[in-house]
């Protein structure tokens, strides 16, 4: 969930590639009511969640930078009970499918992601893609309590290029930020921040995924975002 933008910006990527031949928030009054993250991402893990998208962005090829366009899905069904470095866990894949478009031509794609949580208490305890293999430091669990404008570094995860653990790719830490509701009762917006280390400290991209949250603790996708030295791409729910 919270590294999954780095694989489909490199899905994107590699389309795009192929064709070519080569921030701020609303603070919180002190009497904003407060929301149960935990419980939200622990309801999105059992429930699954699923959006209709709209794909933009740029890649640079050859020192050009080059748009595209596209949509397609995002689906994350239900978790089911799996093992994760050892622990028992629930998994939820992660999929966007569909198609992007240069000025080039229109070409299909699919790309996932694996996380795994905690099967007592919802920690989220990594995330498996076709290259990496990032495990957390500690389990990561969401704050139980959040207003519009609180924000914390929730946790590191250590990337490794597969479940051997033997080669370290470097770090990525996870943070959230809580926005505004539009209008009292509206749902909170909740930003969940992933960036990507080597293994000397750099940073090399940056991914955020943007949610809302009613005050019934229902999650909702609303869009998210990827930028590293090859490009961007923003994703927005239609």
């Amino acid at each position: 969930m919270h590294g999954a933008l780095r694989t489909y910006l490199a899905a994107c990527f590699t389309i795009v590639i192929s064709a070519c031949g080569g921030g701020g928030y609303n603070a919180a009054a002190p009497s904003s009511p407060s929301y149960d993250l935990q419980t939200g991402i622990a309801k999105m893990v059992t429930d699954g969640l699923s959006a209709n998208v709209s794909l933009s962005g740029t890649v640079v090829v050859n020192g050009v930078s080059t748009a595209f366009t596209g949509s397609g899905t995002f689906t994350r069904p239900p978790a089911v009970s799996a093992t994760f470095d050892g622990t028992a866990a629930m998994s939820q894949i992660t999929t966007v499918a569909g198609t992007i478009t240069t000025n080039v031509q229109t070409a299909p794609y699919s790309t996932s992601v694996t996380d795994y949580y905690a099967s007592s208490d919802g920690a989220f305890l990594g995330e498996v893609s076709a290259s990496e293999y990032d495990v957390a430091q500690a389990p990561i669990l969401f704050p139980t309590m959040v207003v519009a404008g609180s924000s914390e570094t929730l946790g590191t995860l250590s990337r490794y290029t597969d479940s051997t653990m033997s080669v370290s790719l470097g770090t990525a830490q996870v943070s959230y930020l809580a926005t505004a509701p539009v209008d009292p009762g509206s749902p909170i917006g909740i930003a969940v921040t992933t960036k990507i280390y080597d293994t000397q400290n750099t940073l090399l991209e940056t991914d955020v995924t943007n949610y809302t949250l009613t005050s019934s603790n229902v999650i909702s996708l609303s869009g998210a975002s990827a930028q590293n030295q090859s490009g961007t791409l923003t994703v927005t729910v239609q």
